[in-house]
């Protein structure tokens, strides 16, 4: 669904009222729609000349209390990845050095005696740190 006539490129110059309500909701709910870095059109219909149509169909909307202070966050158009739809990727600028560092984990740990019943017994303990369990462990 696009938002605006400068989101299409081709085809009828008409704004639906589809499309006009998407722009309400979005203004309503405090939404942002995050910027495309490199290109604005997600899909197009693959004809040539007059008859392409060009849209930006895929986006990334985000609340707008969920923007981060001083971080950039920027959408990005990858090469198509389908029939008629681009890939996009959001990128957050500005969030520490990027690690490549896989889980590992150390089968000795198995060989110790308690280590099968501590898991449970952490696993349950009320650490007063936010997130999910995955990042809690």
């Amino acid at each position: 669904m696009i938002k605006s006539l400068t989101e299409k490129k081709g085809g009828t110059g008409v704004l639906g009222k589809d499309s006009m309500a998407f722009q309400t909701f979005i203004d309503e709910m405090k939404l942002v729609d995050i910027e495309m870095h490199n290109d604005i059109f997600t899909w197009n219909n693959k004809r040539g000349g007059e008859s392409q149509v060009a849209s930006k169909l895929d986006r990334f909307i985000i609340l707008e209390d969920l923007m981060l202070n001083d971080k950039e966050m920027i959408a990005i158009v990858l090469p198509f990845g389908g029939p008629n739809h681009s890939l996009i990727q959001l990128e957050v600028q500005g969030i520490g050095t990027p690690r490549n560092i896989p889980f590992l984990f150390e089968n000795i740990s198995l060989s110790q005696p308690d280590f099968i019943s501590n898991i449970g017994k952490w696993w349950l303990e009320d650490l007063n740190v936010q997130g999910t369990r995955m990042f809690l462990l």
